[in-house]
């Protein structure tokens, strides 16, 4: 193992990193909040139109679909292009597809809204990571303030959604959830983003070493890839399945006497979903924290094997004890993800850092789509509880090829933090960007 670099002070954050910090965290927000309405609406959704579940669950399909499979060509353009653009793009083309949802006077007209929603929160990921990874110098505790901000819009839309619904119909959802994405579109064009603190380091040319870098980014993409169905899929189900095993809360509410009867069960499964997602915001900071001082793979690693078994509990429990687990997995689920994102980071090029990040995301978010499809066949075998042990197959698969990169890496000294070691020597002397 190679000696890390002397460790720098670490700076404070200046001006121009807390505009992209606030810019990025306002589209991070915007972009999990659009893609978790559909699920808490699957239940009103399906009272609307008179669907089974299944079918309902369905007209997500090109949505989840597009905003996995735009992620690459948005990196390549952004690349090519600038972020700030791309990211103005992103809320902008969002807020207007979130109105035409609410305006969907069928379901075709509904699942082509949804799709192009799905199309511009594509967007964000490679250029919001990789306008992170370039130019804040604390990358791992900049990529878990971002993911929080993520995380807040995976909390807030069951409940927001529940509420709206409940309260205004289905269509009041996306309506109101527009505004803040048209709001974040202008604040984008007046903030400076402009700039980097990556150092530039050139990419070696040497065949075998840029063939080493190529396989270990393939690894990793396969494990990101199982992690994007298990994610997909337990966030589809995770609402329908409170509604159906924890109705403690329901049943609390119904004895208020001032609280109106109907929709209560669908607002306390979705507040249940939002508190159970609200740790993930606390996962998020304590991975980042990590990332900065601690090698990534076995962070990467230690992060899903826990939540491994979790996963599978929640197959098993009801009420109060699902709830709990559910936090709990939460936690790992989303912690993981600024130790993903370094992972991401370290092992691309500064000057292709979008496209890497477009890779990534159309492998968790487009090939991770297939859990719609997956968690039909899942669900009709033997109900919403028999589809966890099948997403914690997905993750027990993710371990091996993520065991397979520390293995293959093991010369390595993977780390986030630009002032200590944001790039590794090769001990054959090629470095890893």
């Amino acid at each position: 193992m190679t000696s890390a670099t002397p460790e720098r002070p670490v700076q404070r954050v200046t001006a121009r990193e807390r505009n992209i910090l606030l810019v990025t965290g306002v589209a991070h927000f915007q972009a999990h909040l659009y893609m978790l309405v559909f699920p808490s609406l699957a239940l009103a959704l399906r009272t609307a139109f008179d669907l089974p579940l299944d079918q309902v669950l369905a007209i997500s399909f090109w949505m989840y679909l597009l905003y996995g499979l735009g992620a690459l060509p948005s990196g390549i353009i952004t690349d090519l292009w600038r972020p700030r653009g791309m990211l103005a793009i992103c809320l902008l083309g969002m807020g207007a597809c979130a109105l035409a949802a609410s305006r969907a006077g069928s379901l075709g007209h509904l699942r082509w809204s949804l799709a192009g929603l799905g199309l511009f929160a594509s967007i964000y990921h490679p250029a919001g990571m990789a306008l992170i990874s370039r130019g804040v110098a604390r990358r791992g505790w900049a990529l878990g303030v971002n993911g929080v901000c993520g995380n807040l819009g995976v909390v807030a839309a069951p409940l927001l959604t529940g509420l709206l619904a409940v309260a205004l119909g289905w269509r009041a959802a996306y309506l109101v959830l527009a505004a803040p994405a048209l709001i974040g579109g202008v604040l984008v064009l007046c903030l400076d983003i402009s700039g980097e603190v990556e150092p530039h380091i050139p990419v070696p040319a040497d065949r075998r070493t840029q063939g080493r870098r190529v396989f270990y980014f393939a690894l990793l993409c396969m494990a990101m890839m199982l992690g994007g169905i298990a994610y997909r899929g337990q966030t589809l189900i995770l609402p329908a399945y409170f509604e159906q095993k924890a109705d403690f809360l329901a049943a609390a509410v119904e004895r208020l006497r001032w609280w109106p009867a109907v929709g209560t069960k669908t607002v306390a499964a979705t507040a249940l979903t939002s508190v159970a997602y609200l740790s993930g915001a606390w996962g998020q900071v304590v991975g980042g924290h990590l990332a900065d001082r601690h090698d990534l793979r076995p962070l990467y690693c230690l992060f899903h094997g826990l939540s491994l078994p979790l996963l599978l509990a929640l197959a098993w429990l009801t009420n109060l004890p699902l709830l709990a687990c559910a936090f709990a997995y939460a936690f790992f689920a989303f912690g993981m993800q600024p130790i993903e994102n370094s992972l991401v980071a370290v092992l691309t090029p500064s000057r292709l850092r979008s496209t890497g990040y477009g890779l990534k995301f159309i492998l968790t978010f487009g090939v991770g789509a297939l859990a719609v499809r997956l968690v039909g066949v899942w669900q009709g075998q033997g109900g919403l509880a028999a589809v966890f042990p099948w997403l914690a197959a997905c993750i027990g698969l993710l371990l091996v090829f993520a065991g397979l990169l520390w293995w293959a890496t093991r010369h390595e000294r993977l780390r986030a933090f630009q002032g200590t070691v944001a790039v590794t020597a090769d001990p054959e002397g090629g470095r890893l960007v």
